[in-house]
């Protein structure tokens, strides 16, 4: 991943984009199978663009993604690429994490922002960083954090969380958290998945279908990506 170009200066602005930037495992990357789970269900939104040819490619790629989901029963093509868009622009900035997928499947049809980071092994306690990346220290909870192992054929065993957060500006609201971190020592790279979403219902829902997605994932070398 490099970044250069207007829309990548604009983002390198923000501190959570610097992190996300500097942390990032150049050695190793990911892969998706997608005879392991429903690609019609999933749409990535790639990192700030790195010339003016990919940024006009962006909206037209959000239109594609929208078209499917509202014949799906999900929003107007309209609403739906104006959020992704919206969603996009805040995220990038404000998330750890390299990569912004939307699920946009049962039961909503909507876009619902997921965000998968490539990390080098920053602390040597693994348990300690896998919480950190799933977000299981997350403050403020309304209730205490639920944490279980979680294992895939790629992945091997990680981590999962499931923790409900109160709103910082509306109190006596909450928002849901679903997280998932795995360790590859062999490659030295941690990978992280994290959802948040204040509708619980639309986010426990839509779980069977990330926990999907997380078992078609694997942590590569980037020249057996390419190659």
């Amino acid at each position: 991943m490099s970044f250069a170009g207007q829309e990548a200066e604009r983002f390198m602005k923000s501190k959570a984009f610097i992190a996300s930037y500097q942390g990032i495992n150049r050695k190793t990357t990911y892969d998706t199978d997608e005879r392991e789970y429903r690609s019609l269900d999933w749409a990535l939104l790639p990192p700030p663009t790195t010339t003016a040819e990919r940024e006009k490619v962006l909206k037209p790629l959000a239109e594609t993604f929208a078209i499917i989901a509202r014949k799906r029963g999900g929003l107007p093509e309209d609403k739906a690429v104006k959020g992704m868009l919206e969603i996009r622009e805040d995220l990038y900035k404000s998330w750890l994490g390299q990569y912004l997928y939307f699920y946009m499947g049962p039961p909503r049809f909507r876009p619902l922002p997921v965000m998968l980071g490539i990390w080098e092994i920053l602390d040597e306690d693994r348990d300690e960083q896998l919480k950190l990346l799933a977000g299981y220290n997350t403050v403020d909870l309304v209730e205490p954090p639920v944490l279980e192992d979680f294992h895939t054929e790629h992945l091997g065993t990680g981590i999962k969380v499931w923790c409900v957060q109160r709103q910082e500006k509306h109190r006596r609201k909450v928002v849901a958290l679903l997280g998932y971190a795995f360790r590859n020592e062999e490659l030295e790279t941690d990978l992280h998945l994290k959802a948040m979403c204040p509708d619980l219902g639309w986010l426990q829902g839509a779980m069977p279908h990330i926990d999907e997605f997380v078992r078609a994932i694997s942590i590569v070398p980037k020249q057996q990506k390419a190659s």
